[in-house]
C-alpha cells in the first residue's frame, strides 16, 4: 500500500491460527497486529486505529460475539469493520446474531486464501482512501491557517481605487501578485487586472461590473472568488474582499480591494472533489457522479421530449485474466477499457466505472432509442481489437445491456435495473453482444 501503512487486527485464541493468518495477509503490506483473546483485542483497539478486525467467534472467556458487541457500543471503536472467522454452523439465527453485534461479513474455516485476500483488500483500499482524504484535509486546513496568518499580518494584496476605478494606492504584496511596480500600478484602471470583469484586453464593460455597481455605486461590500490577470502572465484564482470607502456623510469616495492567491488551495479543493466523484484507477466518473448525471439527463429529456439511454457494460472473463495474469494486468485492462469506451461516446455523454469490471454509460439527449444501438456497435467494434497488457496482447469481449427513458422506466432506478437485466441477457446468450431492454425481459433461469 502507498502512503501511511494501514493496520489490521487478527483475534484468535490459537497461536497456530494467528501465525497462519499473519503469513496469508503479509503480502498485502498492512501492519498486522495479533490478539489471543477478546480482552486483549479491546485493549489494542484503544491504542491503534485499525482498518479491519478479523475476529474468531469461538474463544474461551469472552467470545467473538461479546467482543464485537463491546466494540460496537463504544463510539471510539464502533466504526471499525469486523469480519467474523468461524467454524460453527451458519443457520440464520446464528448469522443474524453476528450482524446484530456489528459484523460486516463472515469467513468460514478452513480459510480460503483467495476469498480472504479479496475481502480484506476492499477494506484496506477504503482505509487508504480515508487516510489520503484526511491528509488532504489537513493540508487544506494548514493552507487556510497560513492564509489567516497572512491576513493578520497584512500579507494580502491591498489596492485602493477611486469612484472611477483608478488605483490610488497599493501595498507591496499587491504589486508582487500583479507583477508591476507601485508607480506603474497607480492611476491604472483596476478592472484590467480582474479577468472576470473583462470582456476585452482593455478591461471590458466597467459600468456593469460588480465592483462598480455594488460597491462604488451602491456602497455595499462583498466577497468574491475570481481570477487575477497580471500583464503578460497567465491568470490565477484569487479571493477578494471588497469594501467601500465612505466619507463623514456616508458618500462613497472609493473602495479597498483585499485579495490573495488561492491557487494551492484551489488545487487541494479540486483534488478532494475529484476523489469524491471520480474513480481513482480509470479517472472515470464513479457511482455517485453517475447517479447525479443520469437524473439530470432524465429531467432534461423529459423537458425536451427526447431520450436518455443507459448502457451497462461488463468485461467478459475479466476474473480469469485477473487470476492468471495478476492484478496489475487486470488494472491495465480496466484502464485500457475505460479509454476505449470514452472514444465511443459523444462529448456530452458520461462514462462511469461502477466497480470491478462493471462500466456504465449515460447517453444524453438522444433523438430516438435506436441511436443507443449504434453506440453499442461501436463499443463491440472497438473491443474487437486486442488490449496490450504488458508485452502480451489479450482480446476481451463485452456484454452490453441498454435501457432507455421513458420506454424502460420513468426513474433512474428503473432504467438502471432494466439495463442491468439486458446486460445479463447478453452474458447468458453467449457474451460479446448487446441487448436492448424490452418489457418482460428476464434473465434465463429467473422466476
Amino acid at each position: 500500500m502507498d502512503g501511511t501503512q494501514v493496520k489490521l487486527l487478527v483475534v484468535d485464541d490459537r497461536p497456530e491460527n494467528l501465525l497462519a493468518m499473519d503469513k496469508l495477509l503479509k503480502p498485502l503490506g498492512a501492519e498486522i497486529h495479533k490478539a489471543n483473546s477478546g480482552e486483549e483485542a479491546l485493549k489494542m483497539v484503544l491504542r491503534h486505529h485499525f482498518a479491519l478486525i478479523l475476529l474468531d467467534v469461538q474463544m474461551p472467556g469472552m467470545d467473538g460475539f461479546e467482543t464485537a458487541a463491546l466494540l460496537h457500543s463504544n463510539s471510539q471503536t464502533a466504526s471499525i469493520p469486523i469480519i467474523f472467522v468461524t467454524a460453527l454452523n451458519k443457520d440464520e439465527a446464528y448469522v443474524s446474531k453476528g450482524y446484530k453485534t456489528g459484523a460486516v461479513d463472515y469467513l468460514p474455516k478452513p480459510i480460503n486464501p483467495d476469498i480472504l485476500m479479496g475481502k480484506v483488500k476492499v477494506f484496506l483500499r477504503l482505509e487508504q482512501q480515508h487516510l489520503e482524504m484526511d491528509k488532504l484535509n489537513s493540508q487544506l486546513k494548514a493552507v487556510s491557517k497560513q492564509n489567516q496568518m497572512l491576513l493578520d499580518c497584512a500579507g494580502e494584496g491591498i489596492v485602493g481605487v477611486n469612484p472611477q476605478g483608478h488605483v490610488v494606492f497599493s501595498n507591496p504584496v499587491a504589486c508582487q501578485l500583479l507583477g508591476v511596480q507601485e508607480q506603474e500600478l497607480k492611476g491604472q484602471k483596476v478592472d484590467q487586472y480582474l479577468a472576470d470583469d473583462s470582456d476585452s484586453e482593455e478591461g471590458g464593460n466597467w459600468v456593469e461590473s460588480r465592483l462598480h455597481q455594488d460597491c462604488l455605486k451602491d456602497g455595499s461590500g462583498f466577497q468574491h472568488k475570481g481570477n487575477l490577470r497580471p500583464p503578460g502572465r497567465a491568470s490565477f484564482p484569487a479571493e477578494f474582499n471588497v469594501s467601500p470607502i465612505l466619507d463623514d456623510s456616508q458618500q462613497v469616495t472609493g473602495a479597498v480591494i483585499v485579495f490573495q492567491d488561492i491557487t494551492e488551495r484551489q488545487k487541494l479543493e479540486d483534488k478532494l472533489i475529484r476523489m469524491a466523484r471520480y474513480d481513482n484507477l480509470t479517472g472515470l466518473a464513479n457511482r455517485s457522479l453517475f447517479m447525479e448525471f443520469i437524473n439530470t439527463s432524465i429531467a432534461r429529456s423529459q423537458r425536451r421530449e427526447r431520450t436518455t439511454a443507459v448502457a451497462f457494460i461488463d468485461l467478459d472473463h475479466f476474473k480469469q485474466i485477473n487470476d492468471t495474469m495478476g492484478h496489475d494486468a487486470g488494472d491495465d485492462l480496466l484502464i485500457s477499457a475505460a479509454a476505449r469506451l470514452k472514444t465511443c461516446v459523444r462529448e456530452g455523454d458520461m462514462v462511469a466505472r461502477l466497480g470491478g469490471d462493471e462500466f456504465a454509460i449515460v447517453l444524453d439527449d438522444l433523438a430516438k432509442p435506436q441511436d443507443a444501438a449504434h453506440i453499442a456497435e461501436k463499443i463491440l467494434q472497438s473491443f474487437s481489437r486486442a488490449h496490450l497488457l504488458g508485452k502480451k496482447e489479450v482480446k476481451v469481449g463485452t456484454s452490453i445491456g441498454i435501457a432507455t427513458f421513458p420506454d424502460a422506466g420513468k426513474t433512474a432506478e428503473e432504467i438502471i435495473k432494466a439495463a442491468d437485466t439486458a446486460m445479463y441477457v447478453s452474458k447468458k446468450s453467449g457474451r460479446n453482444s448487446y441487448n436492448m431492454y424490452q418489457q418482460g425481459m428476464k434473465v434465463s433461469g429467473e422466476g
